[in-house]
């Protein structure tokens, strides 16, 4: 597992499953993407970031896992604009209710972006957990 992911022109890329820490009241992420491209880019040239989530098993599967919203009908959180070297989003809300969650990142530049992200919960006695999101 890495703390961070190269991802292809045109590519794209899941990460790892990350969990909230029991009794979060609050969770937040960011998303950093950077290129190793001098040129200016298009304005078009972004990395898109969907937050695929999962509260179970939605068909109660003794045989299955747990289930990702699929990348099609998951929220887009965040497009990031890779002219702006390197960028970093606005943190974004997460519902805590999920289970797990993963990231969809895909690149829509012609040039490799390299992207990382890290969560940041806070429970209600305001203990404060960051857990860094990882790739395989």
């Amino acid at each position: 597992m890495a703390n961070t992911k190269s991802i292809a022109g045109a590519g794209n890329a899941t990460s790892d499953a990350f969990a909230f820490p029991d009794g979060a009241i609050t969770s937040e992420l960011i998303v950093k993407s950077a290129t190793d491209d001098e040129s200016p880019n298009d304005d078009l040239d972004r990395a898109h970031v969907w937050l695929l989530g999962t509260v179970g098993d939605p068909d109660a599967d003794p045989d299955s896992a747990d289930e990702y919203t699929t990348p099609l009908h998951a929220n887009q959180v965040a497009s990031l604009n890779m002219d702006e070297d390197p960028i970093v989003s606005a943190p974004i809300s997460m519902p805590v209710s999920w289970k797990s969650a993963k990231l969809y990142i895909e690149n829509s530049g012609d040039q490799p972006c390299v992207v990382s992200a890290q969560m940041r919960s806070k429970t209600a006695d305001g203990t404060v957990t960051e857990t860094q999101v990882t790739w395989t």
